[in-house]
């Protein structure tokens, strides 16, 4: 199949995106174990190539990686699947960023109606 990366390119992809949003994990330099190849990837046109970083010791539940997706076809991370497995997708701002006042009154559980 003809790829517009290598895997080497693909884990590059994924430092560069980790690097510049400060995520945590350790991306090995062993391709074998750090890179994944797949034909297509749910909501992604083309083929994607999955950079795994290891994120142990951890204090909390889920797997003990996070998931780089990367796009084969625009040869960017798409999105990241942190150890729950819910995509994250760092580079589109949030619309919501709450005060702490803000997120306390909408989201504080004593709060009464």
């Amino acid at each position: 199949m003809n790829t517009n990366l290598t895997a080497n390119q693909a884990l590059e992809i994924a430092r560069d995106y980790k690097d510049k949003f400060k995520l945590y994990g350790v991306i090995h330099d062993d391709i074998e174990k750090s890179v994944r190849f797949y034909n297509e990837f749910y909501r992604i046109k083309g083929c994607v190539w999955f950079v795994l970083a290891d994120i142990t010791p951890k204090d909390y539940e889920g797997d003990d990686e996070i998931t780089f997706v990367v796009s084969d076809e625009d040869s960017a991370v798409d999105h990241v699947l942190d150890h729950n497995g819910i995509p994250q997708r760092y580079h589109i701002p949030s619309n919501r960023n709450y005060s702490d006042e803000e997120f306390e009154a909408i989201f504080d559980e004593d709060h009464d109606e």
